[in-house]
């Protein structure tokens, strides 16, 4: 089960946890930070700040990983990541399931 995690570009570790990297790009739009996934495609949100974006952000993308590992399904990653817009910072995230 574990053999598409290692494959797959977002996959950091190999064992009984692994553990993942996500890069994401935020921005300040108005009174809303807006923060996206650049290596897995479809997700984006917005927030009152950056950490309550990421936040919401990071429940869904845990859901879509944990759903791809279960059905020994690749999860789908961009590599490259989506390309950054001029006015975007990049953050990396780890995280494990």
């Amino acid at each position: 089960q574990r053999a598409s995690a290692k494959s797959d570009p977002l996959s950091q570790t190999t064992g009984d946890v692994p553990t993942f990297s996500l890069v994401v790009y935020v921005i300040r739009r108005g009174d809303e930070t807006e923060v996206r996934a650049a290596n897995l495609a479809g997700f984006s949100c917005r927030a009152g700040d950056e950490r309550a974006a990421l936040q919401k952000l990071l429940p869904q993308i845990k859901q879509r990983v944990s759903e791809c590992l279960a059905r020994n399904e690749s999860i789908g990653c961009l590599d490259p990541p989506l390309e950054r817009q001029a006015d975007e910072q990049q953050r990396v995230l780890p995280f494990h399931l």
